[in-house]
């Protein structure tokens, strides 16, 4: 009887010193400890939905520069890639980031050729209670549109000198996208677009 006790004392002393050793080895090496709390802190913001033109405009950041969605919004040096909300690709992108813009809206994401990013968010509120589909319906008689716009360079960092990179109330142009499935709302005018 003694015998088995202890030999079942001993086998959860070596379980025990066998736990200890891992997590003394995952938290003695600082790279791992910090990815290991980056998929953790990725799990936290995955459960809040980003619903403001700001959080969503963050959370497309996220997606693009933190490694939330870098296949889906991965930066080609010699094509522009635009993803519209309303686009098979948008809401698979929408439903990876936990994004839930408000009835009536869409956002827009533009990752250029020099890796500089633009995301922008179309508010039916900013615009006199015209939804986005009824701005679809109608866009040639409707030129500019007031949207916000997140703006970013390569590295994830502002574009512009002043360091900003969020502008809550800029001139969004509205026009066909480039690709010609649907239209496109960017701060940049759309012919312009390459």
């Amino acid at each position: 009887m003694w015998k088995k006790k202890g030999q079942g004392i001993v086998e959860y002393a070596l379980i025990l010193a066998f736990v200890v050793g891992i997590g003394g080895v995952l938290f003695a090496n600082g790279n791992l400890a910090d990815s290991i709390r980056s998929v953790f802190s990725n799990v936290n913001i995955q459960l809040d939905p980003a619903t403001t033109p700001q959080d969503i405009i963050e959370r497309l950041r996220q997606g693009r520069y933190d490694g939330l969605a870098s296949d889906e919004l991965k930066w080609d040096k010699k094509k522009t890639l635009i993803i519209t909300s309303d686009s098979a690709e948008g809401r698979a992108l929408a439903q990876k980031l936990n994004i839930q813009p408000q009835p009536g809206d869409a956002w827009f994401a533009r990752i250029q050729t020099d890796g500089t990013t633009v995301f922008s968010y179309y508010s039916a509120a900013a615009n006199g209670g015209m939804t986005y589909d009824t701005l679809k319906a109608d866009y040639q008689n409707h030129s500019t549109v007031k949207i916000a716009e997140g703006l970013f360079n390569s590295m994830g960092k502002s574009a512009v000198s002043s360091g900003q990179t969020y502008f809550p109330n800029t001139k969004g142009y509205v026009g066909l996208s480039p690709s010609g499935n649907g239209i496109i709302i960017d701060p940049t005018q759309i012919y312009k677009i390459k």
